[in-house]
C-alpha cells in the first residue's frame, strides 16, 4: 500500500478495528502475568461450560461448514471466478496447495502425526469397546485422527474463504470478516458492530498463533533436547522464539509471492522427504496397507463419527478430542479463511474448495496414514517403547520418538525440527499479512493495494512473538489457549451466518457481482 507507507505508523491504524483486540490482549496478558491460576481456572469453566451445553451445535455446525463448501464447489456457483472474468492467477496450483497446507494445520500434524495415533492405540474411547493397545484399537486409531485432521478442518477454513473472497474481489467489499455479513444486515456491518466483529476475530488469531509459537517452541526445545541433550531452559525458548519471529516477520514482510511462497514450497518439500522415507525404510507393505484401511475406515464411519457425542455412554471423549479441536479450528476460521483469499485471486470457486479443502486433506488422509500405521506397528510388534518415551518427556518429542527407529535418525530429526519451524513460520507470516491489512485504513480500495504497510507488518509480528514469550515463561499459554477456543463458540454463530448470507447473495448475481462475473453456467451441476 504505497500511500499509507510515507505516513505515519499511528495514521495508518484503523483504530476502531485494532484497539479493541489490542486492550483484550493486553488484559489478557496482565492478568495471566499477576494470576496465571485464576485466569486458567476462569478460562477453563468458561471452556468447560461450552463445551457441555453446546457440543451439539459444534457438532451439527462444523458439519454443516463442510457441506457448505461442498456445495459450492460442486454448484454451479462453483464456476465464478473470483476478481472477475478476466481476473489472472497470482499463484500456481503447487505454491497454491503448499501455502494452504501450512497455512491450516500443518503444525499441528507435525505435532500430532504421532502423538495422536499413539494415544487413541493406548487409550480408545470407551463406546467403541476396543481395548487398549490392542489390534483393534491400533487399526482405529489411525481413523480417528484421521477424522480430526482432514475434512472437517478445512471445511471450518475454507467455509470463512468462500464469502470473503467472493465479496472482497467481486463486490469490492473492504478486506475484513465481517465484510461477509454485508447481506444480512448491510450499511451496519461498517459501524462499531462490524468492528467488534472484526476485534473478537482477531484477539483470537493473535491469542492462537502465540500459544501456537509457544507450543511449537517446546516441540524444537524438545528436538533439541532428544537430539543434542540441549536442556529446554527460557533462554533456550527465548532464543527460539526470537529466530522464529525474526524469520516470519521478515517473510512477510516480503509479501505473498516472495517470502510466504518460498516457505510454503520448501516446506512441502520436506513434508514429502519425510513421508517417503518413512515408507521405504518402515515396514512398507504394511503402511501402503494401512492406508488404504484406514482411509475405507474413516470413509465409512465418517457420518458417525462427525454426529457422535456418546450422549447414553456420557464419555468425555467427544468432548476432549473432536469438539475440542473444531472449537480451536473455529478460532483460527475466520482469519485464516481471509488469508486463503488472498491466494485466491483468479481462481474459480471450484478451485478454491479443490486446493484449500480436498488436496490438503488427502494429504492429511496419507500423512497421518503413514506416521500412525508406523509408529503403531513400531510399538505393537516390536516393542520400540515410543509410548514410554512420550510418557517420560511429553507429546513434543513423538515425532523425533518414531525417527529415532530409523536410519540416519540425527538427520531426519533435523528435517523434522524444520519442518515445525517453517510450519509454523508460513502459518505466521501469513496470519501477521493479514492482520496487518484488517487494521490498516483503507486496505484494499485501490489495485496496487496487495500488501499492507511493513511497519504495521512487523509490528504485529513482533508482538506475538513478545506475547508468545511471555506466556510460555508465565505459564500462562494453555490458559489463552483456553480462552482463545472459547471463542470458537461466537465464530460458529459467526460462519453460520457469513454461509448463509452467501447463499442469499448469490440468489441475486446480477446486482452484487461488480465484476460481470454473474453470468454463472447452468449446464453444470445444479444447486
Amino acid at each position: 500500500m504505497k500511500k499509507a507507507e510515507k505516513t505515519s505508523f499511528f495514521k495508518m491504524i484503523n483504530k476502531s478495528v485494532f484497539i479493541p483486540p489490542a486492550l483484550v490482549v493486553v488484559a489478557a496478558v496482565l492478568f495471566g502475568l499477576l494470576n496465571s491460576k485464576a485466569f486458567e481456572k476462569g478460562a477453563a469453566i468458561a471452556l468447560n461450560w461450552t463445551l457441555k451445553y453446546f457440543s451439539w451445535f459444534y457438532a451439527f455446525g462444523a458439519t454443516v461448514l463442510l457441506a457448505f463448501c461442498l456445495w459450492a464447489g460442486l454448484s454451479r456457483y462453483g464456476n465464478i471466478r473470483l476478481g472477475g472474468p478476466d481476473a489472472k492467477p497470482e499463484l500456481s496450483n503447487f505454491s497454491w496447495f503448499a501455502i494452504s497446507l501450512c497455512a491450516g494445520i500443518a503444525v499441528g500434524i507435525v505435532f500430532y502425526g504421532v502423538a495422536e495415533p499413539m494415544a487413541h492405540y493406548t487409550n480408545p474411547p470407551s463406546f467403541l469397546g476396543f481395548e487398549p493397545r490392542s489390534l483393534e484399537s491400533g487399526r482405529h486409531a489411525i481413523r480417528l485422527s484421521m477424522f480430526h485432521w482432514t475434512l472437517h478442518t478445512y471445511g471450518i477454513y475454507v467455509s470463512a474463504a468462500i464469502p470473503c473472497a467472493y465479496f472482497f474481489y467481486n463486490c469490492k467489499k473492504p478486506f475484513r470478516v465481517s465484510t461477509s455479513l454485508y447481506p444480512l444486515v448491510g450499511e451496519k456491518i461498517f459501524t462499531n458492530f462490524g468492528n467488534y466483529i472484526d476485534g473478537l476475530a482477531i484477539f483470537a488469531i493473535v491469542g492462537g498463533i502465540a500459544t501456537s509459537l509457544g507450543f511449537g517452541t517446546m516441540q524444537i526445545g524438545g528436538g533439541l533436547n532428544f537430539l543434542w541433550g540441549i536442556e529446554p531452559t527460557k533462554f533456550t525458548w527465548l532464543a527460539i522464539i526470537l529466530i522464529l519471529t525474526f524469520v516470519y516477520t521478515m517473510s512477510s514482510y516480503t509479501g505473498l509471492q516472495r517470502g510466504i511462497k518460498f516457505l510454503g514450497e520448501i516446506n512441502a518439500y520436506l513434508y514429502f522427504f519425510l513421508i517417503l522415507f518413512i515408507i521405504f525404510f518402515g515396514p512398507t507393505v504394511h503402511i501402503l496397507d494401512s492406508i488404504v484401511t484406514s482411509i475405507g475406515d474413516y470413509l465409512s464411519n465418517l457420518t458417525f463419527m462427525s454426529f457422535n457425542l456418546d450422549p447414553m455412554g456420557k464419555s468425555t471423549w467427544p468432548s476432549d478430542y473432536s469438539i475440542f479441536y473444531w472449537a480451536w479450528w473455529l478460532a483460527f476460521a475466520p482469519i485464516v479463511g481471509l488469508f486463503l483469499v488472498r491466494c485466491a485471486y483468479g481462481r474459480t470457486i471450484r478451485e478454491m474448495v479443490l486446493v484449500n479443502l480436498i488436496a490438503p486433506s488427502a494429504f492429511g488422509l496419507i500423512w497421518f496414514g503413514v506416521f500412525g500405521s508406523s509408529s503403531i506397528y513400531l510399538e505393537h510388534f516390536k516393542n520400540a517403547g515410543i509410548e514410554k518415551i512420550i510418557s517420560e518427556k511429553g507429546l513434543e518429542v513423538s515425532l523425533f520418538a518414531l525417527l529415532e527407529q530409523f536410519p540416519l535418525a540425527s538427520f531426519t530429526m533435523i528435517i523434522g525440527m524444520l519442518a515445525v519451524a517453517i510450519s509454523f513460520i508460513t502459518l505466521a507470516n501469513g496470519m501477521t499479512s493479514t492482520i496487518a491489512a484488517m487494521t490498516t485504513i483503507g486496505f484494499g480500495k485501490s489495485k496496487e493495494d496487495v500488501e499492507a504497510p511493513a511497519p504495521m507488518k512487523i509490528f504485529w509480528g513482533c508482538s506475538m512473538g513478545l506475547l508468545s514469550y511471555v506466556l510460555l515463561i508465565s505459564g500462562g499459554a494453555s490458559a489463552l489457549q483456553t480462552s482463545v477456543i472459547v471463542c470458537g463458540l461466537p465464530m460458529l454463530i459467526l460462519q453460520l451466518a457469513m454461509g448463509i448470507g452467501f447463499i442469499k447473495t448469490m440468489k441475486n448475481l446480477k446486482s452484487s457481482d461488480l465484476t460481470s462475473e454473474f453470468i454463472v453456467k447452468r449446464d453444470t451441476a445444479g444447486m
